[in-house]
């Protein structure tokens, strides 16, 4: 008798294969992120740049919501949220020896943040400032949009 059928062939992986594979690479995207973790640690900018930028925004959209004026004040020890009610973050304290500098539009330098206001007026505009972190480890600028708060390049 003559099969019709040819024999399938056995070119699959078995469940065994298969778990090894995904154990690997579970272990190696966990290393990459361990290793991605470490690198945002070393950076002492990274967390005051991100507490001013989502201040930012949110000084802009409670503005338009509230319809009234929202104001970031520099002060000594960093930056507040002054007019807001709700919301996360109403004041940030930067690092012991970081200094916050600004520069305003039309201004003739870095000036000391300490003692300036930056207003969100209700119709969503801010004035377009530089922000400048500094420390012994160096420093990072910030340049924001005045309609979204968001930092620009």
């Amino acid at each position: 008798m003559k099969r019709t059928h040819p024999r399938p062939s056995r070119a699959a992986f078995t469940l065994l294969e298969l778990i090894v594979v995904m154990s690997i690479m579970l272990l190696v995207i966990g290393l990459g992120f361990g290793s991605f973790s470490l690198l945002e640690d070393n950076d002492p900018f990274q967390k005051p740049a991100q507490e001013l930028t989502e201040m930012s925004r949110f000084a802009i959209s409670a503005a338009v919501l509230q319809h009234r004026t929202m104001t970031i004040a520099f002060d000594k020890e960093g930056f507040r949220l002054l007019g807001a009610t709700g919301g996360k973050g109403q004041a940030f304290q930067v690092p012991k020896g970081m200094k916050v500098l600004i520069q305003r539009l039309g201004g003739k330098g870095w000036e000391k943040a300490e003692g300036h206001f930056w207003p969100f007026g209700e119709q969503g505009i801010c004035e377009p400032i530089r922000i400048r972190f500094e420390s012994t480890q160096g420093s990072r600028e910030l340049a924001f949009h005045p309609l979204t708060g968001n930092t620009v390049e």
